[in-house]
Parts: structure tokens; sequence; C-alpha cells
């Protein structure tokens, strides 16, 4: 049972499209956030206390999953826990976490290291801070030397928070994006085969059959694979979760029952899950079956439709859109449940044309392959252009929710990420464009010249072999000169229509041939916009809020100390680099870069991080993004969190986004 929509109709859709998408872009505010980020903590970062305090409290951004978020207290002077391994988010506050402190803390420097899972979206992410108790005469004794000991939180920060794809990381990504493919490609299948509609039966028999035999190929060759594959990725994601809270104990079942089984992003996994086995015996049933009523393969179709916006649902509700704030919440799922609706209706059509449509019209005669091809893309159209524009509107509401300046497109590998997922949208809808409004109309224009010869050429052959026939009979005679130049006359005619259906007839077939070839490495373009999503998705972390913490009190100043100053090139010898930490001690810090080219002089037109990693602890890596300080160099606060060794990694960025890079080791005194 098919519906066939009519120009009007899909008119009417894409005019409520368009202005629902323009409204959530301009009327609704703004939010940044990306995972469970640290917003305030007691005792706050960087204090200095006169008193122990008996506990610390933290607040996040985003609810979290009690049973993988955790915090442990360590002493700066001997590297030993001091709190008492209680670790918990309150009953009435899922974006608290509270632990309490060993009595009567003696003077010294503490370290706080926690580790979220957000339960909207499940991602991990961890942290540090620090704070001080002073000795009665206002002083904080010094820090002795650092020690490496056990992290007890697991494999604490992932790669995805500094823009680095690590191993969990790398794994993350991959899982997450062949989540994405598959799913865009099964339902852009089913969108296609349900809203696509047939060509009129009366047209010619051929129409039904090519029909058949795509329908065929994609519940032989594809349906139950993708779904196999979605389903091993969906699993696969909760295994890159549990890389990073405990690399070893990845696999565990308690370790994916846990994850599966806890805050929203749990729920609405499984959800995920069950939906897919669902569509997958559906698929085997179409697979074993071989011959169905009319009402069965309604019956199938709005099944699958139904999983599909089912799934569209589940997986909009466990990413980044369920993670904003409460005043926008319904928006931003709302928008980004369109976002994966448009990129079914326009990537996985074009994936579910170059795999499964095109390779029916092989062995097919020109004339057939040319009409189908001018008769099935234009049904297709109208779905193409619906997701066109809403992905090309809900795209930059999106970006809105998890940015909050424009400075982070280029500072972030998020930004980065989003900056080559519009430049391939861009080239995507150049290359349909150009298929649409150029290549479709001159194949049309050309077939129908060639349908017309053919059919003249055709019609003079059929007029010369009754006149044949006639002669034959005896009913016609040549008898003067005259006859004999009508002969000729007659005989031109024929030819001469003869030549234009073979010139047309090649016209026709080069057409086609780059029509069918556009349509094929289409795609290519499309599944490179989902390697920008799952990219995202990974580095969402790399969007954390830079507040610099308060500088301290004088008193915490113990013992004098000098900038860390070094000058050193870029593995590949393209920089020179000047790179200053004042006052190089643990606390508050500024970060100054200046970049010389091979020629010595200040290049400002770049970007420059730094990323700062502990290599006495295991604390994570932390991310300085640099600013132009108009002196030819860049800097920025950023924070050490203890003394001790550390590894401050250089990272230029040209404008032909290529990266540059340099490692340097320092030791930060107390």
């Amino acid at each position: 049972m098919r519906y066939v929509f009519t120009n009007k109709v899909w008119q009417r859709l894409l005019g409520l499209a368009l202005p629902l998408a323009c409204c959530l872009v301009l009327l609704l505010p703004a939010t940044s956030e990306a995972h469970a980020i640290l917003l305030q903590s007691d005792p706050a970062n960087s204090a200095i206390l006169k008193s122990p305090p008996s506990q610390v409290r933290m607040w996040f951004s985003e609810d979290l999953n009690p049973t993988f978020s955790t915090a442990q207290v360590i002493s700066g002077a001997d590297r030993q826990r001091v709190d008492t391994q209680d670790a918990h988010v309150p009953s009435n506050n899922s974006r608290e976490m509270d632990l309490s402190l060993s009595a009567n803390l003696a003077p010294g420097t503490y370290i706080v290291i926690w580790r979220t899972q957000s339960a909207d979206d499940g991602h991990v992410l961890s942290g540090s801070f620090l704070f001080s108790v002073a000795a009665a005469d206002g002083t904080v004794p010094q820090s002795s030397g650092a020690a490496s000991i056990p992290n007890t939180l697991g494999a604490g920060n992932t790669g995805g928070a500094n823009g680095q794809l690590d191993g969990p990381t790398f794994f993350s990504f991959i899982m997450v994006t062949l989540v994405e493919l598959g799913t865009i490609f099964w339902i852009g299948a089913q969108l296609w085969r349900m809203f696509v509609p047939p060509v009129e039966q009366d047209e010619s028999n051929i129409f039904k059959e090519l029909r058949q035999q795509e329908e065929r190929r994609f519940e032989r060759s594809f349906a139950i694979p993708v779904l196999v594959i979605t389903f091993l990725a969906n699993l696969g994601v909760l295994i890159g979760q549990g890389l990073v809270i405990a690399s070893g104990q990845a696999l565990s079942l308690s370790m994916l029952l846990g994850l599966a089984s806890n805050g929203r992003f749990g729920t609405y996994w499984t959800v995920r899950e069950i939906i897919i086995v669902l569509a997958l015996l559906v698929a085997i049933y179409t697979f074993l079956t071989k011959r169905r009523s009319a009402i069965i393969n309604s019956a199938i179709a709005w099944i699958n439709l139904l999983l599909a916006l089912g799934l569209l649902i589940a997986m909009t509700l466990s990413g980044h859109a369920a993670a904003t704030s409460n005043n926008i919440l319904v928006f931003a799922v709302l928008v980004d449940w369109l976002h994966l609706l448009a990129a079914s209706l326009w990537v996985g059509g074009m994936m579910y044309i170059a795999t499964t449509y095109l390779p029916t019209l092989r062995g097919r005669s020109l004339q057939e392959r040319t009409a189908s091809l001018l008769s099935v893309l234009p049904r297709y159209s109208p779905l193409a252009i619906t997701g066109v524009i809403i992905m090309a509107v809900s795209g930059p509401f999106n970006a809105t929710i998890h940015m909050s300046s424009w400075e982070q497109l280029f500072s972030t590998a998020y930004g980065r990420a989003l900056v080559v997922k519009v430049l391939l949208v861009g080239a995507l809808l150049i290359t349909s464009t150009i298929h649409l409004r150029i290549f479709r109309p001159r194949l049309a224009k050309d077939y129908a010249k060639y349908a017309a010869s053919v059919e003249a050429s055709t019609e003079v052959a059929s007029t010369e072999a009754t006149s044949t026939e006639m002669t034959e009979g005896g009913e016609t005679t040549a008898k003067i000169d005259e006859d004999t130049t009508v002969d000729v006359e007659k005989e031109e005619k024929v030819s001469a229509p003869a030549e234009q259906v073979e010139q047309l007839e090649r016209e026709v077939s080069r057409q086609a041939t780059r029509l069918t070839k556009t349509l094929r490495w289409e795609p290519l373009l499309g599944i490179g916009v989902l390697l920008c999503t799952g990219l995202m998705n990974v580095f969402a972390g790399t969007l954390l809020p830079a507040t610099p913490p308060p500088a301290p009190p004088p008193a915490q100043q113990t013992q004098a100390t000098k900038p860390f100053t070094t000058t050193v090139k870029t593995t590949d010898n393209q920089f020179t680099i000047q790179l200053k930490v004042s006052p190089n001690r643990f606390g508050p810090n500024t970060f100054t870069v200046k970049v010389l080219d091979k020629n010595g002089k200040p290049d400002t037109n770049v970007g420059v991080s730094i990323y700062t990693t502990m290599l006495d602890m295991d604390m994570g890596t932390q991310t300085v993004n640099l600013q132009p300080d108009n002196q030819g160099g860049f800097n920025a606060n950023g924070f050490l969190d203890m003394s001790g060794d550390w590894q401050i990694r250089i990272q230029i960025r040209t404008p032909d986004f290529k990266l540059h890079e340099v490692k340097v080791k320092m030791v930060t005194p107390y």
C-alpha cells in the first residue's frame, strides 16, 4: 500500500518545516553545556581556610549517574587519601556530589580529584581542584616532592576532553559513528520505500519489476547486516564508556549492566537496543518469506516506519540535546530529532540510492535506465529538499545550544569538527544542486529529443515497410525517372533520422552515466558529515567554560619562585616558540607564548592552545586556549593543580588547519 504525495502536500510540509526551524533558532536562548562540568565547590577552588573542613561538596551542570560518579581528596604533603571514601550523590540533588574528610586535617594543601558520568548523555569527564588549610600564623606549609600513587578513579580524563583521539576516545568515536551511519541508512531506506511513490503502473511494467528488485536487494543484502552492525556498535558505545571509567573492567557484565541501568542515558540506550532487535526480527521475517500479501507488506512498511521514528526519539533523548537546561529542553530535543530526521531523509536517502536503487539498473537498456532515473529521482527530490532545509536551519541552532562564542569554532576540537562538517554540508549541497538543476534537466531534454527521434524513425521505417509490401503485391509500379528521384529522396529521409538517433543515443548515454556516477559518489560526502558528527560527540568536552580561578592571597606564598621560560621549535621545524609560565607555582598561572616564523618574525595569524599534564600523578589533561595580547604574542590564565613535574604540549593551528606542536617538560615548585 503506497501513498502518493502531491506537490501541494510537499509544499505545505516545507512551508511548515522552515518557519518552525527558523523560530527555534531566532527566538530561543542559547545555553552552552557539554558533559557534567563542575560549576561550584565548597571549599572553593584555590581557597585558603583558617580551619579544616569536614566535607567537600561539588555542584555540576548535569544530573550525575551515582554509580560511576566519584571523587577523592589527596594530601599535597604525602599524597595519601584524606577522605573517608564515601563520595555520593545525595538523593535530593542529582547534580551534587559530596564526600567526607578525615577529622582535624593538618595544615597544608589538598587536591580534590573528581570523575562524573552524565545521567543525560552518558559521557564521562574528570577534573581536579585544590584548597589549602593554613597554620595558626596564616601560612601554608610547603608540600613535599610529588610521588606517584595509583589512580583509584580508573582511566581518568579522556583524550576527548582535550581534543585528542587517544585509545578510548577513538574507540568511542568509531562506535558512535557506526551507530549513526547504520541508523540513518536504515531509516532513510524506510522513508524512501514508504514515501517515494512508485511510478504509475500504466506507464510500463518495467517500473514495477525494478521496484520489486530494488526492495528485494535491500531486504536480502542490507537490512539484516546493517541492523546487526548497529546493534553491536550501540553495545560498543557502552564499552567505550567503560574504557574511560575503568579500562580493565570495560567488558565485565557488572560494568555494562551498571551503565545500562542507571540514568536517563542508560534507559534510552536500552530502548535503542530493543528497537533495533525488533527491527531485526522484522527484517529476518521479510528475508525468510518470499511471497507476502499486499496487506502484510503494508503492515511491515508501517511497522518499520514506527520503529524508525522511535529509534530517532531514543537517540535524541540519549544525546547532548537531552542535557541542555530545562528552559529549552523540549525545544532542543525537538530540533535534534528534526536534525536526525533530516539527515535520514537526505544522507540516508542518498546512501539508499547508491547501494540499492542504482545497482538494480545495471544490465538494463539505455531507455529503461534513463526513463527510470527521470521518473524515480523527481519523486525523491521533495524528501531530499525537506532534509536540506531542516538540516540547514537546525544545525546552527544545535551549535548555539552547545557553544557560547564564535571563538570556540577554532579554539576547540568540537568547533573545528563543526567547521569541517559545515564545509562538507556545503559541498554536498553544491553537488546535489548540480545534479538536480544541471545534470538531470539536460538529461531530460536530450532524452525527450532522443525518444521523439526514435518514434519518428520507427514511423518512417514502418511506412517504408508498408510501401515495399504494396510494391511486391503488384499494386504499385515505377515507370518513369521521376519515380526514381522520389525513391532517392525517400532514402535520404530515412537515413537522416537514423544518424540523429545514433548521435542523441550517445549523448543520452554519456549524460546518464555522468548522473549515475554523481549519485554513487555523492553519499561519501554525507558519510564525511556523519564522521564529523561523531567527532563532535566525543570532543564535546573541549567546550569546558574557561573561568580562571581566583588568585590566592599573599599568605599562601611561602617560597620565592621565578617564571619558567624556554625557547623550542615545533617538531616539524616550522615555528620557534617562546614559552613563559608565570609565576610557575601551583595554583593560578599566566601562560604566554610567542610564535616566530622561519624568518624569526612574530606570527599572529595562528591559533595557540596548550595542554598541561601532571606527570607524577594521573590527574588528566587540562586545556588552555591562548588569546592574542596585541604585542605579537598570546596569553591566557591557567591552573597547575599541584607542584611537581609537568608536561606542557604547545599546539599551533595555522589558517590551513594544519597542526604544529612540541612538548616541554617543567618542574613547578611549591
